[in-house]
C-alpha cells in the first residue's frame, strides 16, 4: 500500500485541457437502415390510414365527416410529410464511435443527445437483427452495463458483419478489464496477508520480550 501511495498524484486539471468528446469524428449509420426506418414508418402509417377511413365509413351516415373527406386526406399527406422530413434529419443527425476506452453515441433533432459508455462499466454486449434489417444485412448493437436491465446504448442501422466486429471488440476488452480487476484484487489480498503476516511476526516479537 505504502508503495502505491508513494506514486500516488493528485495535480489540478483545468477544463480546457479536458479533451471534447465533441471533437471526435463520428461513424454514420448505414444509408440501408434509413430505407429501414421508411419501411417501417410507411407500415404504421398504412395501419393508421386503414383504421381512420374505416372509422369514417361507419359514420358517414352520422354527417359528421360528410364533405370533410378531402380536408381529412390533405391533413394527412401534410402530417406524412412532416413526418418523414423530420424522420430524414432524424436519421442524418445520428452518429457513433468505437473508442479505446468508450462508445459514443449521438441522436437527436430539436435536443441532441451524446450517450457516452466506458468499457469497464460493460458487462455485457448483445447483437440483433429484426425482419428488415436482416432483409437489408443489418444489425444493431445493445450495450448493458452493471445494475440496469435494459440495454444502456443501442446503435441500430450497422452492417451485420460491422456489428460482429464491434461486439467482438467490446466482448475482448470485458474480458480484459475482468482479468485486469482479479489481478489488482489478488495482488491487494497478498498485500493484506503480508501486513498480516508482519503484524504477527511484531506481536510475537512483543511477546517474547515480555
Amino acid at each position: 500500500m505504502k508503495n502505491k501511495m508513494e506514486g500516488f498524484t493528485n495535480k489540478t486539471i483545468t477544463i480546457s485541457s479536458l479533451l471534447k468528446f465533441e471533437d471526435t469524428e463520428l461513424q454514420s449509420l448505414q444509408k440501408k437502415y434509413f430505407f429501414v426506418m421508411v419501411l417501417q414508418r410507411s407500415l404504421f402509417f398504412l395501419i393508421l390510414l386503414g383504421a381512420l377511413l374505416m372509422v369514417y365509413f361507419f359514420n358517414s351516415n352520422s354527417g359528421v365527416f360528410e364533405g370533410k373527406l378531402s380536408y381529412v386526406m390533405i391533413g394527412w399527406s401534410f402530417f406524412i410529410l412532416l413526418s418523414f422530413l423530420y424522420l430524414r434529419i432524424s436519421f442524418s443527425k445520428k452518429g457513433f464511435a468505437l473508442r479505446e476506452h468508450d462508445v459514443i453515441f449521438k441522436s437527436g433533432v430539436i435536443s441532441e443527445t451524446t450517450v457516452i459508455v466506458t468499457n469497464n462499466r460493460v458487462q455485457h454486449v448483445a447483437l440483433h437483427q429484426g425482419l428488415l434489417s436482416r432483409m437489408f444485412g443489418l444489425a444493431s448493437i445493445e450495450l448493458f452495463t452493471a445494475g440496469g436491465s435494459s440495454s444502456d446504448l443501442k446503435i441500430n442501422g450497422l452492417l451485420l458483419e460491422d456489428a460482429k466486429k464491434i461486439k467482438e471488440s467490446v466482448s475482448e476488452k470485458i474480458i480484459e478489464i475482468t482479468e485486469e480487476q482479479k489481478e489488482i484484487t489478488a495482488d491487494e489480498l497478498r498485500e493484506i496477508e503480508n501486513q498480516s503476516d508482519v503484524s504477527s511476526d511484531l506481536n510475537g516479537d512483543t511477546d517474547v520480550f515480555n
